[in-house]
């Protein structure tokens, strides 16, 4: 069997919130296999593969969504992690 070409690739949470909760928040994604950076307030949080269709993480009250991307992680971690 194929892979859909019509499938999106797995989303990218991109998140903005105090730099100890997202240390926490990425070590829990990464036991799970997730793709996770973090710069200071702001942390990119990629599913795995295997997860592109499971349903958005519910971030804590403390962190703000600030968008999904699905380009990869690389792209989202540009975009989101770059800048002043």
């Amino acid at each position: 069997m194929t892979a859909d070409p019509e499938a999106r690739p797995a989303p990218s949470y991109l998140i903005v919130g105090p730099p100890d909760l997202l240390h926490d928040i990425a070590l829990d994604f990464i036991d799970v296999g997730w793709e996770v950076s973090v710069v200071g307030w702001r942390a990119v949080v990629s599913a795995a593969v295997g997860d592109a269709a499971a349903p958005a993480p519910a971030w804590p009250t403390e962190v703000t969504l600030g968008g999904v991307r699905h380009q990869g992680h690389a792209a989202a971690c540009e975009e989101h992690l770059a800048g002043p």
